[in-house]
C-alpha cells in the first residue's frame, strides 16, 4: 500500500487481516477503499459482509454475502460469519448449515460454540449439549460461558447462573444475572446478538425486532 495505495489486492488483504485482529473499523476502511476502486469485486463483498455482521448489521452483511455468491466466490474462513449473519436475523437452520460448512473446512472451538448457541436459540437442547460436551470436557472457559447463555435462552436461568458463579469472578457473575434472566424474553435475533456480540436491546425493544431484521 505504501508503494501503491490503489492496489486492490493489497487493500483486500489488509481488510481481511484487520478482521483477523477484530479491528472492524479498519477492515471496513480498507475494504471500502477497495470497493471504490473495484465495485463488483466479489472478494470485497464477502469481506464487507464479515465486517458488517461483526458490527451488528446482519441485513447489510447478508446482502454482501449474496452478492459474493452470485459470482461463485466463497472464502472458507468466512463461513462462520455467514452463519452468524443468519442467526442475527433469526434464520437458525440456515445459520447452522453455514457453521457446519465452516467446521468441515476447519474445526474451531469458537465456531462450535456459535453452532451450539444456534441450536439453543432454535430450542434444540439435545444438539446444544452434544455440540458443547467435548469442549466442556477440555475445560474450555468460553464453552462454559456459551453453556450459560444457551441454558438461559432455553429458560434455565438458575442453572445458567450456577455456571456463571462457578467460572466467573463474583462481581462479573453478579452483573451477568439480569442479562441471563431476561434472555427468554428476547427474540431469536436479539438472543444471538446478546450471546455472540454482547449487544443487548434497550428496555423498550425487548422482544421486538428492528423492522429491517423482522423483514429478513
Amino acid at each position: 500500500l505504501a508503494a501503491d495505495r490503489h492496489d486492490v489486492d493489497a487493500l483486500i488483504a489488509a481488510g481481511l487481516a484487520s478482521l483477523d485482529l477484530d479491528d472492524i473499523d479498519a477492515a471496513i476502511g480498507f475494504l471500502g477503499r477497495a470497493q471504490e476502486l473495484s465495485p463488483q469485486n466479489p472478494r470485497i463483498a464477502e469481506g464487507m459482509g464479515a465486517a458488517y455482521v461483526r458490527s451488528g448489521r446482519p441485513v447489510d452483511a447478508i446482502r454482501f454475502f449474496e452478492q459474493a455468491d452470485k459470482s461463485g466466490i466463497s472464502n472458507s474462513s468466512l463461513w462462520a460469519d455467514r452463519g452468524l449473519a443468519y442467526d442475527l436475523v433469526g434464520q437458525n437452520a440456515t445459520a447452522q448449515d453455514a457453521y457446519r460448512r465452516a467446521l468441515s473446512l476447519k474445526d474451531e472451538n469458537s465456531v462450535r460454540q456459535r453452532l451450539a448457541l444456534s441450536y439453543a436459540i432454535a430450542g434444540n437442547r439435545e444438539a446444544f449439549e452434544e455440540e458443547l460436551r467435548p469442549l466442556l470436557e477440555e475445560r474450555d472457559y468460553n464453552a462454559y460461558r456459551t453453556r450459560a447463555f444457551g441454558l438461559a435462552v432455553l429458560g434455565q436461568a438458575d442453572e445458567a447462573l450456577e455456571i456463571a458463579r462457578a467460572v466467573m469472578p463474583r462481581d462479573l457473575a453478579g452483573r451477568m444475572e439480569p442479562c441471563l434472566r431476561f434472555m427468554p424474553r428476547l427474540t431469536k435475533s436479539q438472543q444471538a446478538a446478546a450471546a455472540n456480540l454482547g449487544l443487548y436491546p434497550s428496555a423498550t425493544r425487548i422482544g421486538r425486532d428492528d423492522p429491517r431484521i423482522a423483514s429478513a
